[in-house]
């Protein structure tokens, strides 16, 4: 079988399983108060930490305290290329140290890896996690913007080697999506029109100021700057490229692969939409004090056009932050998201009988409940809420996006060879 016959089947196969257990896993690890299944010691899931920066360390803290209440789950051994943060790791969970992934990779008591890299190393170490036969809860976005055919390997290693795969949106875990989901399903806001959502951000924000420095980072002596670049092209050591990579195009998008994935997950999910149609997508730096070396905008939209319908609009920026209100619109009714959870609007002019509705959600999204579906998931081998073909879907529409914003062009996906091109 071919790369692109297999990928399909791949892909088929594990939007079946996860269509059939979105409920049935996805609900029941959102239910109030409830925890998965835990048994005796050999139960507990072994967890190595590849990236111990902010937010791996905020997955570090997560891990050790769901321990410390005899969840099913426990940090065993932590990796990262800078000793400072290295060290900190170990401090704070008693795990193993590695400087090297791939020693980490070989360690018979991690059964799962958390991988919280720059995103350039997200689809190489996922694939080779997945070769090495550990599970893998793998931070947003799922691979890096550049090139479409790395999210397409991952897809393929999850599925040949049978792992369960989280990507690290974890407002996944609020319940609102599925409530949301289960409205469309019913036709209460007819056939689908257009959705918009944003995350729109003011004031100073350290990981987007390339200026920034740190006199412990001493590569050559405490920091190893080669491994850090990895995939990426070479480089001469600046700090702000590795303390504040997400402004970089090397080895991410800025705000459409760090803020946009949070926003469209949960509206393809809510939608069941599957491969992008056509993307455009423009923006700028417009922010004078942004005259900093950054090279990803400060501010920026994305239109996605679905086959036949949705369109999606994302705005994102870091230099105001005045939000959109999340959306989708139908021709019978708009479903507004907003405290307590939701709000369904009738369209009178085609749906005058229709009703407004208030869905108050029934538990809230976070780091934690991500984990737990995720740690249900490597028992059941279910299909977590996030799973890598959901990733798949949102990467391609992100990729699409931001070489769009790059080139000053159209892009559209042709869904039968799964390639994007420029129109």
């Amino acid at each position: 079988m071919d790369r692109r016959r297999f990928l399909k089947k791949s892909v088929s196969a594990a939007a079946g399983a996860a269509a059939l257990a979105a409920t049935a896993s996805g609900r029941r690890s959102l239910a109030r108060g409830s925890n998965p299944p835990r048994g005796g010691p050999n139960d507990v899931v072994g967890v190595g930490l590849i990236g111990c920066g902010g937010m791996g360390s905020a997955h570090l803290r997560k891990l050790v305290q769901m321990h410390k209440q005899n969840e099913m789950v426990r940090p065993v051994a932590v990796c990262d290329v800078w000793e400072k943060r290295l060290e900190a790791a170990v401090e704070a969970s008693g795990a193993k140290p590695y400087k090297d992934y791939h020693k980490l990779l070989e360690d018979k008591d991690v059964d799962a890896v958390c991988i919280a890299t720059p995103h350039h190393w997200h689809a190489q170490i996922t694939i080779e996690a997945a070769e090495a036969q550990k599970d893998i809860y793998c931070e947003k976005p799922m691979t890096h913007w550049k090139n479409l055919k790395d999210t397409q390997r991952v897809v393929e290693a999850i599925a040949r080697n049978d792992r369960v795969m989280q990507v690290g949106t974890n407002g996944m875990s609020d319940s609102i999506w599925d409530q949301a989901r289960e409205r469309v399903r019913a036709g209460a806001l007819g056939e689908l029109i257009h959705a918009q959502a944003s995350d729109m951000r003011n004031g100073y924000i350290d990981v987007y100021d390339p200026t920034r420095s740190d006199p412990d980072a001493k590569p050559g002596e405490n920091l190893d700057w080669d491994m850090w670049l990895g995939p990426a092209p070479r480089r001469d050591w600046y700090p702000g490229r590795f303390l504040s990579f997400r402004v970089y195009w090397d080895y991410a998008g800025g705000v459409s692969s760090d803020f946009f994935p949070h926003i469209l997950t949960p509206l393809v999910y809510a939608m069941d939409l599957k491969f992008p149609k056509r993307a455009v997508s423009s923006g700028g730096i417009y922010a004078r004090e942004h005259d900093d070396g950054r090279e990803t905008p400060d501010i920026v939209t994305i239109n996605i056009e679905y086959p036949g319908g949705p369109s999606i609009l994302l705005l994102g920026g870091v230099a105001n932050g005045d939000d959109l209100p999340m959306k989708i619109r139908g021709t019978k009714g708009t479903l507004t998201f907003e405290d307590p959870g939701a709000v369904v609007e009738p369209e009178r002019a085609t749906n005058k009988e229709g009703k407004r509705e208030e869905i108050e959600r029934e538990q809230g999204g976070s780091l934690e409940g991500h984990w737990r579906d995720f740690l249900q998931c490597v028992k059941t081998r279910e299909k977590p809420r996030s799973n890598e073909v959901i990733g798949y879907h949102v990467m391609t529409a992100l990729h699409m996006g931001i070489h769009s914003y790059r080139e000053g062009r159209a892009m559209e996906f042709d869904e039968e060879k799964e390639e994007a091109r420029f129109l």
